[in-house]
């Protein structure tokens, strides 16, 4: 480790980005953090967003169909963005789509106004894709007043099946949530 590397080194898996702001000229700040004085989201900004989906999802390129037969369904034109050095689609990109499409699949069996969080997921991966369109489905196939638990599947444009992956999903009273405090 050079000098470089031990100024910016935190035991444990610590953030470096988790130093008190102050601690950092503002010009050696990271961009991606923001100070006690920077701009925060009021509530109007943390509204839920339109059915095009999240900032996140937007950027990944992912679509939302809505539901279709009794499954929400989402598609994605990959792109090299969504590649891994393998040249095939990343499983990180397979997994956000069907958590997402189990997600919205039990968001839409919810009364409006109350949403869900992800408590735990496994996936199955049957074959790579590299290229073409992919489309996830995903299906509320239990509910009960605190959890819901969800199965869905993405499918190449051959209608093959790329993964599987089931869900459990912890019922909420709103959509968003307030950060917690930490004990």
């Amino acid at each position: 480790m050079d000098a470089n590397e031990a100024e910016d080194y935190e035991p444990h898996g610590r953030d470096p980005g988790d130093r008190e702001t102050a601690e950092r000229p503002p010009d050696q700040r990271r961009p991606d953090r923001r100070g006690p004085d920077e701009h925060r989201p009021d509530e109007e900004e943390m509204s839920p967003r339109p059915s095009s989906g999240s900032e996140f999802t937007g950027h990944l390129g992912i679509e939302s169909i809505g539901m279709v037969d009794g499954a929400f369904v989402l598609e994605l034109q990959l792109d090299a963005r969504h590649l891994s050095w393998a040249s095939r689609a990343h499983g990180g990109v397979l997994f956000t789509l069907l958590d997402t499409a189990l997600g919205r699949s039990v968001i839409a069996e919810l009364p409006p106004g109350r949403g869900c969080a992800t408590v735990e997921m496994k996936i199955n991966y049957f074959r790579p894709v590299q290229h073409g369109r992919i489309r996830a489905t995903g299906r509320c196939v239990q509910r009960t007043r605190s959890l819901a638990y969800a199965e869905g599947e993405v499918r190449n444009e051959a209608d093959k099946i790329l993964a599987r992956a089931t869900g459990t999903f912890f019922l909420t009273d709103t959509l968003r949530q307030p950060d917690r405090e930490r004990v």
